[in-house]
């Protein structure tokens, strides 16, 4: 059974990921409105060692040896990753045995430290959350700890923005009616030009249904006039535009077992679709498993198609 790493999974950007889970479930510094997983169990922005960064490098070369090797290794899962204090080591390590490139997506809280921003950079990629410059919307959406505020993190992804050699993708979390005014596109607009070295612009959306019902999909109209609005001349790719399921398959050198379903879902619902390409397994067994897991009460089918974890 796996402790920390999952997939790999099907990601709109990074193709086949093979996913790094370093925190307990639904430890972050934020509480956000789009989440799709839960509310934050631990809210907290103090750096810990959750687990002995060992027993991660250990179990990353167990899995590396199963699957073929991912298009990334992605430090993300059910919580915020710069929370690890071992985050700089674990990402040295991995890139002493693992020839996959490795990203890393974060929330951005922490981006003020300087330690944080200097274990990142043994990354190749980094996915940085900006869904406002506006103090009061970045509450409302975040929900963070008491002891963050916005001016730090935008200070702390410029100082990121100037120093880092990978490749940076700002993810823009689109919540109708929140964050999507003129005025607040205007701002983001001219935050990001004021950046060096920003690669592209993500601008993502409630594709899959999260806790809060106070925040609505952007339909693929909005997502265009919100591009459109942030007149960037790097590339602003939207969430309509990229496909869920990677362009091949996974390969494993073992049938596909419940605990391989539920560790994807905890951090990733998925329909069976993406389930068998990225398990790498025939459809009707995943179906048989999916069947005999809503048996046990441990998941179940939500109304676009895709299975998600239940919590217990």
């Amino acid at each position: 059974m796996r402790t920390y790493i999952f997939g790999p999974v099907p990601s709109r950007r990074l193709g086949i990921s093979l996913g790094v889970d370093l925190t307990p479930t639904k430890t972050c510094s934020f509480d956000c409105l789009y989440c799709q997983l839960d509310r934050t169990r631990f809210h907290t922005s103090e750096r810990s060692r959750f687990c002995p960064p060992v027993d991660v490098l250990q179990e990353l070369r167990e899995v590396l040896n199963e699957v073929a090797a991912p298009d990334w290794i992605t430090f993300s899962g059910t919580g915020e990753p710069t929370l690890h204090v071992d985050l700089g080591l674990i990402l040295s390590e991995l890139k002493k045995f693992s020839p996959s490139p490795v990203c890393v997506i974060t929330n951005s809280s922490l981006l003020y430290r300087e330690d944080v921003r200097e274990e990142l950079m043994n990354a190749d990629r980094l996915l940085p959350t900006l869904t406002t410059v506006n103090e009061a919307t970045f509450r409302k959406i975040h929900r963070p700890t008491s002891d963050i505020r916005l001016s730090m993190i935008l200070d702390g992804l410029r100082k990121m923005a100037e120093n880092f050699k990978g490749i940076i993708e700002i993810e823009i979390f689109v919540c109708p009616g929140i964050n999507d005014s003129d005025e607040e596109i205007l701002g983001l607009s001219e935050f990001i030009k004021s950046l060096k070295n920003i690669s592209s612009i993500y601008l993502n959306t409630a594709v899959r249904v999260p806790v809060e019902d106070e925040v609505i999909t952007a339909d693929h109209v909005r997502l265009q006039e919100f591009r459109d609005k942030l007149d960037l001349k790097i590339p602003v790719i939207t969430a309509f535009e990229r496909k869920t399921i990677p362009a091949r398959p996974s390969k494993w050198n073992r049938a596909t077992a419940e605990a391989d379903i539920l560790k994807l879902l905890l951090r990733h619902p998925c329909n069976e679709e993406q389930l068998a390409q990225v398990l790498d397994s025939d459809k009707a067994r995943v179906a048989l498993l999916l069947v005999e897991l809503s048996r046990q009460g441990k998941v179940k089918l939500q109304a676009n198609g895709e299975w998600k974890l239940i919590e217990s």
